[in-house]
């Protein structure tokens, strides 16, 4: 795990308007795999959808073999490092199987969510991420959103991140408010990146019922003057303080 030490943190909560929590988020401490997922919430039982996506995708991530590049489904993506091929692969499939069971099973039919990982390995960051929530790096004092906000408004104004390598390409996928959530369509594409760690950096997972209620800077706060567990409580508390309109999902990601 290189020289890095690495502590995170997840917490969701329903809010104070909901009647169920949508929002489910993932952190492994092995894997250094952390994620957060938001069930579209115009469909029901969205919540199976976001839950499938944290539970698979550490399946998925925990299955792969790093050691070879030799792994069927990596010959796909020729010229992206090992690592985003990996995620890009993961996400996918997560997808797939969402699909799958909306197919089969008229109850899920149409049900998607939304779905932001980081994975931490060897000194680097890999971002893969689809839908509206949202992943920040906070490095000395400065806030930068590493995803873009797929949703039809936001995509009408690219704003891609920078100081990240970005991998991403076209995709034919009809746009709705939200553009982009998995389950909904047989294949997704993938925003993906990568970065070096810095010693001190943040990484801030959430869903939009955090960051639609706080500020950047009051993200970034949190995020600095607290360690993981309590930052994450932190963040919760002001955004339901702000009216808790949306259930929330926040994990929070410590790089020494």
């Amino acid at each position: 795990m290189s020289r890095f030490i690495v502590n995170a943190a997840g917490q969701s909560d329903q809010g104070k308007v909901r009647t169920l929590n949508q929002d489910y988020f993932l952190v492994n401490h092995q894997l250094h795999l952390y994620a957060v997922a938001d069930g579209v919430e115009s469909v029901k039982y969205s919540e199976v959808a976001s839950k499938m996506a944290v539970e698979l995708l550490e399946k998925m991530v925990k299955d792969l073999n790093l050691n070879t590049d030799a792994t069927p489904p990596f010959e796909d993506f020729p010229g992206l490092p090992l690592e985003v091929r990996s995620l890009k692969y993961a996400m996918r499939e997560v997808n797939r199987q969402i699909y799958k069971l909306g197919r089969e099973n008229p109850k899920y039919r149409g049900f998607g969510t939304t779905l932001t990982a980081v994975w931490i390995r060897e000194g680097r960051a890999y971002i893969g991420h689809i839908g509206d929530s949202r992943g920040y790096l906070i490095r000395k004092s400065l806030v930068q959103q590493l995803t873009s906000d797929h949703t039809t408004l936001a995509e009408k104004i690219p704003d891609r991140p920078r100081d990240i390598e970005l991998y991403q390409e076209e995709n034919n996928i009809s746009e709705h408010e939200l553009s982009r959530a998995l389950g909904v369509n047989p294949d997704v594409q993938v925003q993906l990146g990568s970065g070096a760690l810095a010693s001190g950096d943040r990484f801030v997972l959430c869903t939009d019922g955090l960051y639609s209620q706080l500020r950047n800077f009051e993200i970034a706060q949190a995020a600095l003057q607290n360690k993981p567990p309590a930052a994450c409580m932190k963040l919760i508390q002001l955004a339901n303080q702000r009216g808790g309109k949306d259930n929330i999902a926040v994990v929070v990601v410590e790089i020494e």
